[in-house]
């Protein structure tokens, strides 16, 4: 099995609470003067205070109300919680406990302080904090989901790749922060929101709630981690080295030094490319794309399990490519500075596309030290402008 920990958002994922925070933060703007309509609120609901308060009243009003807001909510939150209660749903429990009797590792990740994870356990009765193995507070991060800090911080306590693991979520913004983190998310819209607007901003999957996971959880796994070994860092930088012995003999044959390789699920690798544009004058013939073309035959149509590894993070031509043939994982070493596509392009509609993992910066360095060394021998104008501008990213 490679999927090696879940990471679960706690409000409106684990425990049936977005309603009431909506009702807590119309309090807690109220105080300060500020009437915002509770359907306005619930759309911002799964965002940190940091974020979900200016959005709602601007900078200005955030630079003069919003600590006072924020500081407002939780007590609001308390408040109502601990006057009607709240409701856990069905299968959190029952999800966790079988993904840990599976060794599979848990923990929460949410944007909430100590103290309002605790209110909302007293309000429901379970102590998640105690049936998980790492817990993330908001805290634990600078900036609050959509940013990835949260999820980042979760992998990082879980000592593990992004590629390992994966999120369960209910909100955009669960999906969003999950996408720059590298890990795949998984969602559910037991919190209010409809799956295709959760699919938009990157969910690759939508189950209905945790109980409906649970009876699936063979699918559920498959889903997040189709290959049947683990993606640690340590495959990671092997499958990347690859890669760099491919961007190597594109600069021994005058190229850009950038290469990519294909795997299958199993890692074995089915092709090999590296950016052909000087000796072909394509544009298009990106080392990715290559590699595309070499492995034409060798993906089987259904096939969702395959890695995709470059040296230099994909541009939007590369990425919609790797969504199209549904790669399940991105790896990429060094981040782009112009025309990047990992970021940039919209996670795919289609059941035949997949939104892929992207995990990045790895080996990053050893990706640098290729252009460093390419650069004094390079005669194409129009690349040696752009590794000036990628040297200026990293600072060189």
């Amino acid at each position: 099995m490679a999927l090696s920990a879940v990471i679960f958002d706690v409000d409106g994922t684990l425990v049936d609470t977005n309603q009431l925070h909506v009702e807590a933060f119309v309090r807690a703007f109220a105080s300060r003067g500020y009437k915002v309509p509770p359907d306005r609120i619930f759309q911002e609901i799964g965002k940190g205070g940091d974020n979900l308060v200016p959005a709602l009243i601007g900078r200005d009003g955030d630079e003069k109300d919003g600590k006072a807001i924020r500081e407002a909510e939780p007590e609001e939150y308390r408040k109502l919680v601990e006057s009607r209660g709240c409701r856990i749903f069905p299968g959190a429990v029952e999800i966790i406990r079988a993904l840990r009797d599976s060794a599979i590792k848990t923990a929460l990740a949410t944007s909430s302080n100590k103290q309002q994870l605790q209110v909302t356990e007293k309000g429901c009765g379970v102590e998640f904090s105690k049936l998980v193995d790492v817990v993330v507070l908001a805290d634990d991060a600078s900036s609050s989901k959509p940013a990835p800090d949260i999820v980042v911080a979760a992998v990082e306590k879980l000592k593990m790749s992004p590629a390992q693991c994966t999120m369960v979520g209910d909100t955009p913004y669960d999906a969003a922060s999950c996408r720059p983190a590298g890990v795949v998310c998984l969602g559910v819209t037991s919190g209010g929101h409809e799956a295709n607007e959760l699919i938009s901003c990157g969910a690759r999957a939508v189950w209905d709630n945790l109980a409906t996971m649970r009876e699936q959880m063979d699918c559920v796994l498959r889903t997040a981690s189709p290959q049947p070994i683990p993606l640690t860092q340590a495959l990671l930088e092997k499958l990347m080295g690859e890669s760099l012995a491919c961007a190597e003999e594109a600069m021994n044959m005058g190229e850009i030094p950038i290469g990519a390789v294909i795997t299958r699920g199993d890692l074995t690798i089915i092709s090999r490319g590296y950016n052909r544009l000087n000796s072909t004058r394509n544009k298009t013939a990106h080392a990715e794309m290559v590699a595309f073309a070499e492995a034409s035959g060798k993906i089987p149509a259904e096939a969702r399990d395959c890695v995709l590894i470059s040296t230099l993070e994909p541009c939007v031509m590369c990425t919609g490519a790797a969504m199209e043939a549904a790669i399940d994982t991105i790896v990429y070493g060094l981040t782009a500075p112009a025309d990047s596509g990992t970021h940039r392009v919209r996670p795919p509609q289609s059941p035949e596309s997949q939104m892929p993992r992207i995990v990045g910066n790895v080996l990053a360095q050893e990706s640098l030290r290729l252009f460093k060394k390419w650069l004094p021998t390079a005669a194409n104008p129009q690349q040696i402008a752009y590794v000036r501008q990628l040297l200026k990213l990293h600072d060189e």
